[in-house]
């Protein structure tokens, strides 16, 4: 987009835009690494690539298919036993997804097509979000939660990406 477009683009366009731009960085994160890498337990409380990748997929799928567009989460529905997960996470929102991420076996082939899956029912759902929905002014508004999935998903990938430096050759 050039700049006078970006001056005139609509939230909507401009959220849909910056998560698929996210999306493409996080998944660019875990590009060739090796199954040993994606499992592979960083010191401490960190949890593997993995586990780390799957997590932001399956919350964005919970968050936006589950709860702004009030609908089964595709991890519950179309994709259930299809994620590429061994089990999914706990769902309680008060859940410790650490234990989880530490035992959780990932099958990258088919947890990517299912991230894809995802991406692109959010950004469905985004693209008939009404404008006024988007108002920024109102706190409590899809907005709110669209841009913590932005920022959680931009956070990981760094989080990935530094895990990735530490674990590759």
């Amino acid at each position: 987009m050039t700049e006078p477009e970006l001056l005139t683009i609509s939230a909507r366009t401009l959220l849909r835009w910056q998560l698929q731009r996210a999306h493409r960085l996080l998944d660019a994160a875990i590009d060739g690494l090796t199954d040993s890498a994606i499992h592979r337990r960083p010191a401490g409380r960190g949890v593997p690539i993995g586990a780390s990748y799957a997590q932001v997929v399956v919350c964005e799928d919970l968050s936006v298919n589950g709860v702004l567009a009030a609908r089964a989460p595709l991890a519950l529905s179309s994709w259930a036993g299809r994620t590429g997960l061994s089990e999914l996470p706990p769902l309680a929102r008060s859940a410790d997804w650490h234990p989880w991420a530490r035992r959780v076996r990932i099958d990258l082939g088919a947890l990517r097509p299912y991230a894809r899956a995802v991406y692109a029912a959010n950004d469905a759902y985004l693209a008939n979000l009404p404008d006024e929905a988007l108002d920024p002014r109102n706190d409590a508004g899809p907005a709110c939660l669209l841009t913590a999935i932005l920022l959680t998903v931009a956070a990981r990938r760094g989080e990935i990406a530094s895990l990735a430096g530490f674990t590759t050759p």
